[in-house]
């Protein structure tokens, strides 16, 4: 019997932001190298938001996301934020990471940096001296946590660096 092939679900956050490390996929919040114990509920919060970065995720689209179509009250999920919060170290009034949007729902505001894979950080080892190195990194802070994109960016910058590209100007 064939063994059945284990697919990556694509919607799946797994980000970098600040001395936070979150992984969807292994349940695994993780700061500065140590595990931040986070509760099933306020995690699968923090992976909503975190799936929509700088964008007003509602209430509902959240109750929804996280409960079902469970009937549950607005208060099972500000205690999950303020868990959320604890956990991350933000202050509501003062927020770094989630930002209240006034009765209408949570904005995950936290720069995401890119998960290092080990061709790409070969390849920001290798470009780091380059001149173009700034323009590259700012271009792959805009891929907003997006490694395929980041990925690519890099890619197209290695083989740019290796082969100067020749342009007709006829």
């Amino acid at each position: 019997m064939p063994i059945p092939e284990l697919k990556s679900d694509a919607s799946a956050a797994r980000l970098r932001f600040d001395h936070f490390e979150l992984d969807e996929a292994d349940a695994r919040l993780v700061r500065a190298g140590e595990p931040v114990p986070l509760a099933p509920k306020p995690f699968a919060v923090l992976c909503a938001l975190t799936r929509k970065p700088d964008k007003l995720v509602t209430k509902n689209e959240l109750l929804d996301a996280v409960w079902g179509h469970r009937f549950v009250t607005e208060s099972v999920l500000k205690s999950a934020i303020s868990e959320v919060r604890a956990a991350l170290g933000d202050d509501p009034k003062q927020p770094r990471y989630i930002e209240t949007v006034s009765r209408r729902g949570y904005r995950f505001i936290a720069t995401p940096v890119n998960w290092p894979t080990q061709r790409a950080a070969a390849v920001e080892r290798n470009n780091s001296g380059s001149p173009g190195h700034a323009a590259l990194t700012a271009l792959i802070a805009l891929c907003r946590g997006d490694t395929a994109l980041a990925d690519l960016i890099r890619a197209v910058a290695t083989t740019l660096e290796h082969e100067r590209p020749v342009f007709n100007h006829s």
